[in-house]
Formats: C-alpha cells, sequence, structure tokens
C-alpha cells in the first residue's frame, strides 16, 4: 500500500508522547504540526488544515466533545480523527461519537507503533 505523504496534527498535552508521535509521523515521510490543548489545536487547525489529527481524549482545558463541537463550527466536520485514550470505550460510546463525529479509528495507549502507523495508513486511504 503506497502512503502519499499527509499533513498530520497531534493533539496531545504530555509532552514525551507528542515528541514521539511527531517523530513517528516524520518517519513516515508526514508533515506534523502540534498543540498541546483543545484551545491550541482549535487556534490552529484553520491554518494547518490537516488531512488527520491523532486527538488525545483527557486533557486539561476543553473536553473532547467541546474539541469536536468547534471543529464543527469552524466548518471541520469531515476532517478525519483518530483519538488516541487511555480510556476503554464501550461499543456504544464508540457508535455515539463516530456517529456524530468524524472519527475514523481510535487506538489504546501504550500503543505499538506499527499499530498506529498501519491505522494511520489505513485512515489516510480511506475516504469517508
Amino acid at each position: 500500500m503506497v502512503i502519499k505523504m499527509a499533513s498530520v496534527m497531534v493533539v496531545e498535552d504530555n509532552e514525551n508522547l507528542v515528541e514521539a508521535l511527531k517523530n513517528i509521523m516524520e518517519t513516515q515521510g508526514h508533515i506534523t504540526n502540534v498543540a498541546y490543548n483543545g484551545e491550541e489545536f482549535l487556534s490552529k487547525v484553520e491554518n494547518i488544515n490537516p488531512d488527520l489529527v491523532l486527538l488525545d481524549i483527557m486533557m486539561p482545558g476543553l473536553t473532547t466533545k467541546e474539541i469536536l463541537d468547534g471543529l464543527k463550527e469552524k466548518g471541520f466536520e469531515r476532517l478525519k480523527i483518530i483519538l488516541v485514550t487511555a480510556i476503554l470505550f464501550s461499543e456504544d460510546e464508540i457508535g455515539e461519537l463516530t456517529k456524530n463525529y468524524n472519527i475514523v479509528d481510535y487506538i489504546m495507549k501504550p500503543f505499538k507503533v506499527s499499530d498506529l502507523v498501519n491505522r494511520v495508513n489505513k485512515a489516510l486511504n480511506n475516504s469517508r
């Protein structure tokens, strides 16, 4: 499977994980931007216009729902999002998120780099 270079935005409050995710994405040839909280992400998203967002679930400040609603308000409701989380979701919770927002996948922390790369590649190759 050939993956073209994409713009990936990492939204995560843990600086070490931000650096790791940024390095993984750049190693795959993607342009990577970062935001350390929801407010920063929403202020940057219009200028960056990423192809995909890796969004942490638990950050200080805005809730995940507030971030996702903010994307809708800015006209980014089709932006592909992979949730990066340590929280185990029920099938109902995942169904609700994927129905109301463009959540294309979620990955549990800690994750294998190969699994993350495969999920990112799949998300970038699939149009919804």
